[in-house]
């Protein structure tokens, strides 16, 4: 019996010493660029940084079930996130920018994040206000290769503050 158990055991250590290891690519697991993947990470996040005015752009970037979490307000999904956004974006005097500072992507290379800063500017009482943040932004790679926004989140630095013309 114990030789029995022993000659299994051996076989089971043989078969996982002869696997590939994970980060090894196979003909099923071609190795990922990943510094491709993150160029193309920071470059999908300053697009969908430049659809800002056009709703139907912005949330193109949004994958299904994704999160957006904005600063003083509740995590929103679904067709909440339109609402949301429309709200935010028809402030008076509003306007937002923001860059990613840095990216970076798992070694499966299907998820990524980006993290980068942010000024929103809106009129309150006749004067613009500037709120400075900081974001971060869970991107997941989808079957057609394309990046696709899975979770946003972001908050301010501080309280706004009289916008510089």
């Amino acid at each position: 019996m114990k030789s029995i158990t022993l000659f299994f055991l051996a076989a089971i250590l043989l078969s996982f010493g002869c696997a590939p290891p994970a980060s090894e690519s196979t003909p099923e697991t071609p190795a990922i660029d990943l510094e491709s993947e993150r160029d193309a990470l920071m470059a999908v996040d300053k697009a969908w940084s430049e659809s800002v005015n056009d709703t139907d752009a912005f949330l193109s970037f949004f994958a299904d079930g994704a999160h957006f979490m904005p600063f003083a307000a509740p995590l929103v999904q679904g067709d909440a996130i339109r609402t949301t956004w429309e709200g935010l974006m028809s402030m008076p005097g509003s306007s937002l920018e923001w860059q990613a500072t840095s990216a970076e992507v798992a070694r499966s290379g299907d998820i990524g994040y980006t993290i980068g800063t942010f000024d929103l500017t809106v009129e309150q009482d006749g004067t613009a206000m500037l709120t400075e943040g900081k974001y971060v932004t869970i991107w997941h790679k989808q079957a057609d290769g394309s990046w696709k926004m899975q979770v946003d989140i972001f908050n301010s630095n501080g309280p706004p503050t009289v916008a510089e013309d």
